[in-house]
């Protein structure tokens, strides 16, 4: 019950969140979304127009069904019941009570914020581990970008941005995709699987910062990152 009411008290501060995303592409002609972690669809329902095509990637199958069924009035290409990270294989995922943090990265128990979160729901914070299928995304999608110049990938993985990344290496260099939204803790709530930075991955892929967009409750940020070697792009200036 309490689990419930947090999710909705989230879903409320969502709108707020959503809509300075939906401001901040508004214009920029997008022709493609990569939704890397749909979650119930709240990416695509409150920041993606009606007309975009979208691929959309949700690992946990209780969620992809509400997905579906949350997004069918929306030009949906396909949806991909996977995991997605720097290999094709299968990996343990981590069911969380609050669905919208279950991840393939532990949380971490010594986090005051996992702390906290813990106190509100009075549970643990993951429910159950499920192993799942997992696929590079360049793997899902490699053979399905033929026609699009100006594509937003949108990675939502609670701790594993990173490896999304890597596994979208040759994806990346084709220079298809012009903008990457990455969500960021501002706290350290999951336990560090490896020693790679997503910014220094994109770092190397020649894509800059260009927006910082903190959720209302302060808890994390969304990073917009755009393709610094695009000549059809014009950079806002904060």
């Amino acid at each position: 019950m309490i689990t419930s009411f947090i999710e909705s008290l989230y879903n409320k501060f969502d709108l707020i969140h959503a809509h300075r995303i939906r401001s901040y592409y508004s214009g920029k002609n997008i022709d493609l979304v990569i939704d890397v972690g749909s979650h119930k669809g709240e990416f695509i329902n409150l920041v993606c127009s009606d007309d975009v095509p979208i691929y959309s990637i949700e690992p946990q199958f209780k969620i992809f069904c509400e997905l579906k069924t949350n997004t069918s009035h929306k030009n949906v290409l396909e949806y991909f019941n996977f995991a997605v990270s720097s290999y094709d294989g299968v990996i343990d995922f981590y069911i969380n009570n609050l669905s919208s943090t279950s991840s393939t990265v532990l949380t971490n128990e010594k986090s005051p914020w996992i702390k906290f979160k813990k106190l509100l729901t009075s549970t643990k914070s993951a429910n159950k581990v499920e192993t799942v299928k997992v696929f590079k995304l360049e793997t899902l999608l490699a053979s399905k970008l033929e026609g699009y110049n100006n594509i937003l990938l949108k990675i939502d993985v609670e701790g594993a941005e990173s490896q999304v990344l890597l596994g979208a290496l040759n994806i990346l260099k084709e220079k298809k995709i012009k903008y990457i939204q990455i969500e960021e803790s501002n706290y350290d709530i999951y336990q560090n699987k490896n020693n790679i930075n997503a910014s220094e991955v994109l770092k190397q892929l020649n894509f800059i910062l260009d927006k910082k967009i903190i959720f209302p409750l302060l808890n994390f940020s969304d990073l917009i990152y755009i393709r610094s070697d695009s000549q059809s792009l014009i950079i806002p200036k904060n």
